[in-house]
Order: structure tokens, then C-alpha cells, then sequence
């Protein structure tokens, strides 16, 4: 697929009965029987994805602790081409929480021992998971923090004594030490341990209170996070340190009706604070949202918005999970995931994609992978498998390409190897019908052959088709199917 004037049609028959909204293309017309057509354009380029990812928060500390073989599995299901083939890992940097902290799974140790000096064996269970994850091959690690070291806070714990007038628990004297700490964490793992450190992301959901004791965490205003953004890309500076900063890590897409409006009370406004700071506009590595309770129309708006006022920037998404409570080890769940991702690389343009929790031993659907405490007993899911159908096929440095189809139940994502040699396809049918796909391929007579790789009931991102040369495919209903063209 190395040439630039190939295009690719998909022409899709059987319409299911769930309906997604689609893009309006009036060019796109179904046909008598209800055919619809999907038509990539693989001139019409969009964002580069520079990977997807996940959080070794509250598991890695434990999880890092399981006899070898144990962890190994969780390991390759995770980051190896085995598994979903993940690559970016985001470490956690503990405030040194202990049993204020009620779960003993959401505590996290700090290196420091006292100011400026610095205990490295602590951590250790985290650790060994950080090394073997960057043994496998992960080159692009971010190290974030939920709140800064106790001695650090008003409160003296890891989360905000819940009084209206210390809302934000880090101190007013202890930014530079909190920058300093964060920094001589990054140059320890960087030039000590060479692992490759890309990022410090030092805050968490900053808007939220974060006054009770279910995890770390810690409030910042918008004035007092470019605060802290500023003084750390200073230290890093003076380190001449290679690693990027990467913030807010808003607890979801700002609504641009807010960032318009003059009234900046309505709503905590991050976007704007830190953007009028020519520094941090210059050096932040990329605008960190999470996508939690974000609709498709407002992710789109918010993307228009920013793209048209800070076209030099780039989105990441930076953490995700399904808040639902109760487990869900099959494809209702699987498929909310695909559709998350969809609508954020689509709509909003993002150029990572990083998971939250990874491993959870909750009755929630947070996980890729379930665990049991007692006999250390590890479950895959769908949404593990369903998160590898983009993964481990869209690898960095692929970029988006454009598409235009009238489907009323699919939807898809496409992409580009850099080479341009390769095409990679994500369909999601979310429909109780299959959808039976012709298979257009215009390219110079080229025969072009193509691989398929599908998640669903029956298959874990199992290849179903290989080598297919045939001019149809058949996307089973509920459904994640990766098409690889070359």
C-alpha cells in the first residue's frame, strides 16, 4: 500500500438494527438492498499516534510481589506482542501514603526518607514490574503523582483535610521541593536505572477536592497548577534533563460553552490558565485529559475548539475506565471500549490513548485483566482483547487516515503505517447482525492481500483469516475486527 493514490471501498450489506449516529456524506448513497459504502482516503492524513497505554497504579505494588511465572503473565498479556502489545507504561510516584490510606492496594511508598534524600530499594514490587515492562521493549514511560509527599501537604496525609479554606493541600512553601522531588526521580530513573523515561505528569484531576481517604490525590486551581507547571519545567531545565511534561489530567473534557464564556466561575478552567503561560504553552509535551463522562459532541467540540486556538499542540488521553460498578468479563463492556477509543482518536484527535487501572481485583469494571487475592488466580477479558485490537496493530508513529461511510450500525478507524505499506482497519459492530462487507480495492491492479483479527464471544483477538485475497469480509455481530492490509 506504498502508493499515495490507492483507495480502498468497503461496501457493507446487512444494516444492523442498533443505530450510531455516522458521518453525513451525501456522496455516499445505499443502494435498493440497503448497502452501505465505507471509503478510506489514505491521502487525507490526521494525527500521528505515538501509542496506547496503561497505569501500574494499584496493582504493580502488589502484582510485583507474585511469584515470577505469575507475574510474567500479567506482564506478556499487557506488553508483549503475545498479549495486546501496549507501549506506553505510567508509573506511579507515591506520596507515602500508609494505613490512613483504607485499601491497602491504593497505598503507595515514597523514595524519600527525608528532604532530598532518597531510599531506592523502597517501592521495590512496583519497581520490578517498571523493569520488566521496559525489558519487553517499552520505550515511552510517564511518571505521575496523585499528591505530593506528605511532609508536603496542609494536611499531612496524602489527601486534603476536607476544610474549605485548604482546599489544595500542597503547600505554599513546598512547590520548588515538590519540583525537585519529582525531577530527582526522573534523572535517578533515567540516568541511574536507564529506563526511559518520556514524561512527568505532576497532577492528577486537579478540579476534585480529593478530602477523603480512598486514594491519593490532591486539589489544585487552575492559578496554582500553571504555578507548579512552571516551576517544574524551570528544574528540569536546570537539569538539562531529556523528559517532557505532560498536564492538567482533567477529570474530563472541558465544555467549551465554559472556555467561551467571560464568566471564569462557572466552571474550573484549566485550558485557558495554563495556555496564556508562554512557557508552559511552549514546553508541554501534550494538553492531558481524561475522558470520563464526556459525550461524543462534547469531545468534538472541545477539540475543534483547541485545535483552532493551539494548532502547535498535541491531546492525549491519559486515562480511562468504564465507571460502572459489578464485573463484566465479555463484550457489553469490550465494546464501550472500542467505542471510547473510537470517538477519541476520531472526534477528539488524540494522539495516545492510556488506560487506567490494568489489574483490578474490584467488583467494578475497571480492569483489562481480573485478579484474585487469595490464589493469585488471573483472568483475562474481552475488554483486554478489545483494547488489543487497536494496540497491537496501530503501533507509534502510525498516522490516522480519513474516512467517509453512511453504516447506521458500525463504526471504524483507520491508519497508516509510516512507510504507508501498511493499513490497518478497526471495525466495531456493536449490532446483533453480521454485516457482510464487498471489498473495492483500487489500487493500481495491485492485489492486495489482508489478515483478520477479531474479538468477540467466541475469539480473544484471535487471527480468524489470514492471507485473504477475497473481495468480501463478514464482521460477526458484537464485534471488534482488525483488518491488516499490505
Amino acid at each position: 500500500m506504498g502508493r499515495t493514490q490507492c483507495s480502498i471501498i468497503f461496501v457493507l450489506a446487512s444494516i444492523a438494527t442498533v443505530m450510531i449516529s455516522s458521518p453525513a456524506n451525501t456522496e455516499l448513497k445505499p443502494s435498493d438492498n440497503h448497502d452501505a459504502v465505507l471509503t478510506l482516503k489514505p491521502q487525507d492524513v490526521r494525527q500521528t499516534i505515538e501509542g496506547f497505554g496503561a497505569s501500574g497504579a494499584w496493582w504493580a505494588q502488589i502484582v510485583g510481589g507474585w511469584p515470577p511465572a505469575k507475574r510474567s503473565e500479567i506482564i506478556d498479556l499487557l506488553y508483549d506482542q503475545s498479549g495486546i502489545a501496549l507501549t506506553i507504561y505510567r508509573h506511579n510516584i507515591g506520596a507515602g501514603s500508609g494505613r490512613e490510606i483504607r485499601d491497602p492496594w491504593r497505598r503507595a511508598e515514597s523514595f524519600e526518607i527525608e528532604p532530598g534524600t532518597y531510599d531506592w530499594t523502597r517501592d521495590k514490587n512496583a519497581m520490578r514490574v517498571l523493569r520488566e515492562v521496559c525489558d519487553l521493549g517499552v520505550d515511552r514511560v510517564i511518571l505521575f503523582a496523585n499528591s505530593p509527599p506528605l511532609r508536603m501537604t496542609k494536611s499531612g496525609y496524602a489527601f486534603a483535610s476536607g476544610r474549605s479554606d485548604e482546599k489544595s493541600n500542597l503547600r505554599e512553601d513546598m512547590y520548588e521541593a515538590y519540583a525537585d522531588y519529582l525531577v530527582d526521580i526522573a534523572e535517578h530513573f533515567t540516568v541511574q536505572e536507564k529506563i526511559p523515561v518520556h514524561g512527568i505528569s505532576p497532577i492528577n484531576e486537579p478540579q476534585w477536592d480529593w478530602d477523603k481517604n480512598n486514594q491519593e490525590g490532591c486539589h489544585y486551581e487552575p492559578q496554582e497548577a500553571a504555578r507548579l507547571l512552571e516551576v517544574l519545567l524551570k528544574k528540569i531545565k536546570q537539569r538539562s534533563l531529556l523528559v517532557k511534561v505532560e498536564a492538567p489530567e482533567n477529570g474530563s473534557w472541558e465544555k467549551v460553552q465554559d472556555l467561551q464564556s467571560s464568566r471564569w466561575d462557572k466552571a474550573p478552567i484549566y485550558l485557558k490558565t495554563l495556555m496564556a503561560n508562554p512557557n508552559i504553552r511552549k514546553n508541554l509535551d501534550g494538553y492531558a485529559i481524561h475522558s470520563y463522562w464526556a459525550d461524543r459532541a462534547q469531545k468534538k467540540a472541545f477539540a475543534e475548539y483547541f485545535f483552532k486556538q493551539y494548532p502547535d499542540l498535541k491531546l492525549h488521553m491519559t486515562e480511562w475506565c468504564e465507571m460502572k460498578r459489578g464485573r463484566d468479563y465479555g463484550m457489553d463492556s469490550a465494546l464501550n471500549l472500542a467505542r471510547e477509543i473510537m470517538d477519541d482518536l476520531i472526534q477528539g484527535n488524540v494522539s495516545t490513548w492510556q488506560y487506567w487501572i490494568a489489574v483490578s481485583r474490584y467488583n467494578f469494571r475497571d480492569g483489562l485483566i481480573y485478579v484474585e487475592d487469595a490464589d493469585q488466580n488471573i483472568i483475562p477479558i474481552k475488554r483486554l482483547w478489545a483494547m488489543g485490537n487497536f494496540s497491537r496493530f496501530i503501533r507509534p508513529g502510525y498516522r490516522r487516515i480519513e474516512l467517509n461511510h453512511n453504516s447506521r450500525t458500525c463504526q471504524f478507524l483507520a491508519c497508516q503505517s509510516p512507510d504507508r505499506k501498511t493499513i490497518v482497519v478497526v471495525a466495531l459492530n456493536p449490532g446483533s447482525k453480521t454485516e457482510k462487507v464487498t471489498l473495492q480495492l483500487a489500487c493500481d491492479n495491485t492485489q492486495l492481500k489482508y489478515n483478520a483479527y477479531e474479538t468477540s464471544t467466541a475469539h480473544d483477538l484471535k487471527c480468524v483469516q489470514d492471507n485473504l485475497t477475497d473481495d468480501y469480509y463478514t464482521f460477526p455481530p458484537q464485534s471488534i475486527t482488525t483488518l491488516v492490509f499490505k
